[in-house]
Parts: C-alpha cells; structure tokens; sequence
C-alpha cells in the first residue's frame, strides 16, 4: 500500500512540475513575505518551486504560523535550486534521476552529484546540495541568520535547540507540499 501511495504522488507531483505558469496569488504572497531583491531571486526559481514554496508558506499560515523566519524560510528553502550566478538551474530530467539513481544506484548519484560540473550535471549537484547553497545565496540576500538555518537545514541537518520546533514544522510541511 504504501508503494502505490508514493508512486502515486511522485506521479502528481511529476504532472505539477509540467505547468509552465506560477498563479498571482503564490506572487502576492511572496512580494508581501519578502523584500524586492529576494522576491527576485524567488522568481529565478522554475513555476514549479515557486508554487511549491507558496504552497508551503500557506499551509504554515493556515496553521496559524506568524513566525516571519518561518514564513520567509519556506519561500526561499528551494533557492539553491537555482544557480546564483545564473549558469544553471534544477530541471525535470535532474529529479527524475535523483528519485530513480538515488533508490536503485546510488553510487552513481552521488557521483553525479557530489561536486559541481558543467553542463547537465550541474542540475544535479544544485539538487543535492540546494539547502546549503540556497541559505548561503539567502544570506547574501539580507534573510536573517535565523530563516537561513532553516533554509540550510529543512532536508538534512541540524539546527539550535530553540529552532527545532520551526524546523519540524518547515519540514512536514514542505514534505506533504
């Protein structure tokens, strides 16, 4: 049951990565949560992340969440997605084998992914290192020491006793957006 389950939504989620627009509402939220030059970089990121990102934000809100870190945390924990200096960016075809490389060889992911290349194998180092590379890009962007963290730790990682609670948060929402 729980194979039919996961296949399932990895088929939802692949058909939602193939909707090439991003709704005005997801923007209006993330033009009302973040500055100018990180509402910017928000809009580097492919429709896909963007509506995910503000997907996640709202499912926080409805949960009554008022945490600004928080808040700014799941709109930008994808940016590493995205190359800063503009040379690459995560595509579909990078995700796809990060679920099939990942599961049945992973020698071969991690190879792929453990150092950056040039070309189509950038998209799969971004991928994997996304957290770390997108708190770092965050921090250049004036995001509080404390949503980086967040952000560098919403896949893997630790963070500060007092941050564990946002984190848990960030990432069941994250995981079940």
């Amino acid at each position: 049951m729980v194979v039919v389950q996961r296949t399932g939504y990895r088929v939802g989620q692949f058909g939602r990565a193939l909707a090439p627009w991003v709704p005005e509402r997801d923007l209006a939220l993330a033009a009302a949560l973040l500055t100018p030059t990180q509402l910017a970089a928000f809009q580097r990121l492919p429709a896909a992340d963007q509506r995910h990102a503000a997907r996640v934000a709202r499912a926080l809100l409805a949960a009554d969440t008022c945490d600004p870190d928080l808040l700014v945390a799941a709109l930008l924990h994808d940016l590493g997605k995205v190359a800063e200096a503009g040379r690459g960016r995560v595509w579909l075809p990078h995700r796809v084998a990060n679920v099939l490389l990942a599961r049945w060889w992973p020698a071969a992911w991690r190879w792929l992914s453990d150092r950056p290349r040039s070309g189509p194998a950038l998209g799969c180092y971004l991928l994997r290192h996304h957290a770390a590379l997108g708190a770092a890009w965050a921090a250049r962007l004036g995001v509080s020491s404390r949503a980086c963290q967040l952000i560098a730790a919403h896949q893997a990682g630790t963070v500060a006793p007092d941050l564990l609670p946002a984190l848990a948060q960030l990432r069941q929402v994250d995981d079940r957006s």
